[in-house]
């Protein structure tokens, strides 16, 4: 055998020798390697979502759009608690937002809301909790806090409530400025069709809570209809929540407004409600938030047409959905002060008449 073809053969064998070890090195190397920047681990976020972008999209449909991958927004740096006595306690048909900042309570509150929702880090200690809760009560504001990570789990046979969950109700309880405390988000579908607890399991959830404190508990629902013609097991009932949130956002780009469909889930909703649930009290979310191929912002016109059907029908309040959320929407009522107005136009216009 001549050298040349020795060479050529030894270049190969090396060759291949090489391919071997960083086919395997290279998985140990991605395993080792740390974000870079601007990227985000979402296991270690040290605030809570909204700013992390946990949770998935609020639905009005099934199966649910997809989700923007989230970017970092800094958490929003508290103010100081106004130096007024808060104003009496507001009656039904309540107005709010969701998602309202610390740093906002005060224009939200300009701009006639009652209740606001807003996540509580699961990290979080006792006094981070209640400095949210101590500006909104500044402001007159009651707020449905959400703890997020939530902090109680199904094992598949009863609800598991650690620690930090049972101190963080504990903690707020007692606060002039609570209004409910979260509890489940979409908990019929979370993901897919059968992922979803039952009534059953939910109402179980609704009375573990209660035994830590005597408080009123939010679920976002959606779909009550939908999901009682679903299957008997996910029949709604009362016990779930004392104040169940619905809605169905109706405005899609190219200028669709599905407002007859808006109408016919919410009375659909309300009538099921009525006969299986007559204790639980309905909120409804109004859409205030646009994502591109998705959904758009409403106009003024829209907003005021949304919130008189809304209104027009039995419900307990309605929050805008959404005041302010980071990175999962590109574009929220928060970006629109043209708007403004109008969110308070309607509060004086369409809410406060019906207090009366």
């Amino acid at each position: 055998m001549s050298r040349g073809i020795i060479r050529v053969l030894a270049v190969l064998f090396l060759a291949a020798l090489a391919l071997m070890v960083w086919s395997y090195l290279l998985p140990l190397i991605r395993e080792r390697a740390t974000p870079g920047e601007g990227e985000l681990e979402l296991a270690t976020c040290p605030t809570p979502w909204p700013e992390c972008g946990y949770l998935p999209l609020i639905l009005h449909q099934y199966p649910a759009p997809p989700v923007p991958t989230p970017t970092f927004t800094p958490a929003p740096t508290l103010t100081p608690t106004p130096a007024f006595t808060p104003g009496p306690v507001p009656s039904a048909p309540f107005y709010g937002v969701e998602f309202a900042p610390a740093g906002d309570l005060g224009t939200v509150k300009d701009l006639g809301a009652e209740v606001v929702l807003w996540s509580f880090d699961y990290n979080g200690t006792p006094q981070d909790w209640l400095a949210y809760l101590d500006q909104a009560n500044g402001y007159g504001l009651k707020v449905v806090a959400w703890l997020w990570p939530q902090g109680w789990n199904w094992n598949g046979s009863e609800w598991e409530i650690d620690q930090q969950a049972r101190t963080f109700v504990q903690t707020v309880a007692g606060h002039p400025a609570l209004f409910a405390v979260y509890a489940l988000h979409e908990p019929y579908w979370m993901g897919c069709y059968g992922c979803g607890y039952t009534t059953a399991e939910q109402q179980a959830l609704y009375n573990a809570i209660k035994e830590i404190a005597d408080v009123p508990i939010w679920s976002d629902i959606g779909g009550i209809a939908f999901w009682t013609e679903y299957s008997e097991a996910t029949a709604f009932a009362d016990g779930v929540c004392d104040y169940c949130a619905v809605w169905y956002y109706p405005f899609l780009p190219g200028g669709v407004y599905q407002r007859d469909q808006m109408i016919s889930t919410l009375e659909a909703d309300i009538a099921v409600a009525k006969e299986r649930a007559p204790n639980s009290k309905l909120f409804y979310g109004m859409q205030s938030f646009a994502q591109a191929g998705d959904y758009r912002m409403p106009t003024a016109e829209e907003m005021v047409d949304m919130a008189s059907i809304v209104y027009s029908k039995d419900i307990e309040g309605a929050l805008w959905y959404v005041w302010w959320f980071g990175p999962l929407y590109e574009d929220f009522l928060s970006n629109h002060p043209e708007l403004y107005p109008v969110v308070r136009e309607i509060y004086d216009e369409i809410v406060l008449p019906k207090k009366q």
